[in-house]
C-alpha cells in the first residue's frame, strides 16, 4: 500500500511537524491559544488532503481541573494527618474526602472537580478520505495535540518515580485503614485502647510526606514539550491520511477518517465531546477506532487492550486486526493495559466505539513522560515508522474484511 520510502517520508513529516509546532507555538496545555494554534494547522493538513470539509468543533474545559487533583489530595492528606490527634473519626472522613476526589478523577476520569475550575475553550478536528465506492466501513485514526503539566517528580528523579507514585497510593489506604480502625477502637474501648491508637498514629505520620508530594506534584509553572506525548500520534494519524492523497492510495469500501481531540490530557475532555456528539453518525456503517498514543520507544510498542486503568476493556476484533497487521509486517506485539491513567480509546469505549488504542512508550514511565524532555529533538523515526506499517496494513485487510479474519483465500 505504501513502499519502505514512502513511510520514511511520512514518518519525517511526522518529526517536522513536531518541530515546527513545538518551536513556532509554544506550550500547548489544554484549552491554550498554543492548542488551538496547533488543532489550526492539523485542520490545514487535513484540507489539503480530505474529500468535503474538516470539521472544527468547539467544547469548554476546564483547564486545570484534572491537574489540581494531586495538590487537592495532598492538601486533604496533611489535614487528615493533623486531625488524627484531634480524634481518628475526623482523619477517617477527611480521608474519604480525598478518596472520593481520586475515584472520580483519576479512575474514572469524571468531571468532578470542573465545575469548581475557570473554563477554556479547547477544540477538536476531524477530516475524512472516502473510499472508491460505497461507504461500507469507517475507520478513525485518533491523536491528541495538547501537552501536559509537568510532573515534577518524573522529571527530578525518573528512576524513583514509580516508587513515589506507590508511596503516595499507599499512603491513602493507610490513612483510610488505619482511622477507620482506631476510631472503632476508640468507641469499643476508649481507654484501653489508647496505645493502639497511638501506634497506628505514628503509622499514620510515615506517610505525612505523601501530602507534600501531592501539592508539588504538578508544576504549572513548565508545559510538557510533548512531542512523543502526543504529536507522534496526531502526526501519525494526519500523516497517514497525507500519504494516501500524495501517493495515490484510494481504500475500496472504507471511509479513513482523522479525528484530533484537544485537552486530552485534562481527563480525556475532547474525546468525550467528539463521542458524545458523534456516536449516532457513526453507527450506520462497521466502525472502529484506533487512538494513537506516543510513538516515542520502539521496544515497547504495544496493543493495548485494557484502558484507564485497566477498568475498561477495550474492543477485541480491533486489537486482533492490529495483532494479525503486526504479524503481516513481522512483528509480534504483545497485548498491554493502561495500568494507571487513561487514553482517549477508553472515552471512545465508554461511548460506545470498537475502539482499541497503539502506542510505543515505556510503561515506567518513560523518562520524557509529562516534563521538558520530551522534545522533537528525542523522538524515534524508527518506532514511528514501525507504527506506520502497522497501521497502514491494519487499514488495508480493514478495508478488504473488516473485523472479521481474512481466510485462506483472502489473505
Amino acid at each position: 500500500m505504501l513502499t519502505e520510502s514512502q513511510i520514511a517520508v511520512c514518518a519525517r513529516y511526522v518529526v517536522e511537524r513536531a518541530k515546527h509546532v513545538i518551536e513556532s507555538f509554544g506550550p500547548r496545555p489544554p484549552g491554550s491559544e498554543a492548542e488551538r494554534k496547533t488543532q489550526e494547522l492539523v485542520k490545514a493538513d487535513l484540507e489539503a488532503c480530505c474529500d468535503g470539509d474538516v470539521s472544527i468543533e468547539e467544547f469548554q474545559v476546564a483547564q486545570k481541573a484534572f491537574f489540581s487533583m494531586q495538590a487537592i489530595g495532598g492538601v486533604l492528606t496533611l489535614a487528615a494527618v493533623g486531625l488524627y490527634w484531634v480524634h481518628p473519626a475526623w482523619t477517617f472522613v477527611v480521608a474519604l474526602l480525598s478518596a472520593v476526589v481520586m475515584y472520580n478523577q483519576l479512575l474514572r476520569y469524571h468531571l468532578f472537580l470542573d465545575p469548581f475550575f475557570p473554563k477554556k475553550t479547547s477544540c477538536n478536528v476531524a477530516g475524512k478520505i472516502a473510499p472508491k465506492g460505497k461507504v461500507e466501513r469507517r475507520i478513525i485514526l485518533n491523536g491528541h495535540p495538547d501537552a501536559a503539566y509537568e510532573w515534577r517528580f518524573n522529571y527530578l528523579t525518573p528512576k524513583w518515580f514509580p516508587a513515589i507514585v506507590l508511596y503516595t497510593l499507599l499512603g491513602l489506604i493507610v490513612l483510610l485503614g488505619g482511622s477507620l480502625v482506631a476510631t472503632i477502637s476508640f468507641f469499643l474501648a476508649p481507654v484501653g485502647s489508647a496505645w493502639f491508637i497511638n501506634l497506628i498514629g505514628i503509622v499514620v505520620l510515615l506517610f505525612a510526606p505523601a501530602g507534600v508530594i501531592g501539592i508539588l506534584f504538578n508544576n504549572f509553572g513548565v508545559v510538557a514539550g510533548g512531542a512523543n506525548d502526543n504529536l507522534s500520534g496526531t502526526f501519525v494519524a494526519t500523516g497517514i491520511l497525507r500519504s494516501f492523497q500524495e501517493f495515490g492510495v484510494q481504500l475500496e469500501r472504507t471511509e479513513l477518517m482523522a479525528v484530533i481531540t484537544g485537552s486530552e490530557e485534562a481527563g480525556l475532555r475532547g474525546a468525550k465531546d467528539w463521542a458524545r456528539r458523534h456516536a449516532r453518525d457513526c453507527s450506520d456503517v462497521e466502525t472502529i477506532v484506533i487512538s494513537l498514543e506516543t510513538f516515542g520507544d520502539l521496544p515497547h510498542v504495544a496493543i493495548y487492550n485494557r484502558d484507564m486503568n485497566g477498568t475498561v476493556a477495550l474492543d477485541s476484533e480491533t486489537c486482533d486486526l492490529l495483532k494479525r497487521a503486526a504479524h503481516a509486517t513481522g512483528r509480534d506485539l504483545p497485548y498491554s493495559s493502561v495500568h494507571l491513567g487513561s487514553s482517549d480509546a477508553a472515552a471512545f469505549a465508554q461511548a460506545g466505539f470498537k475502539a482499541a488504542m497503539f502506542g510505543g512508550m515505556d510503561p515506567h514511565p518513560a523518562h520524557y513522560y509529562h516534563n521538558r524532555r520530551d522534545s522533537w529533538e528525542i523522538m524515534s523515526e524508527p518506532c514511528i515508522k514501525a507504527a506506520i506499517d502497522v497501521l497502514i496494513t491494519a487499514i488495508r485487510e480493514f478495508d478488504a474484511t473488516g473485523l472479521r479474519a481474512p481466510t485462506g483465500e483472502e489473505a
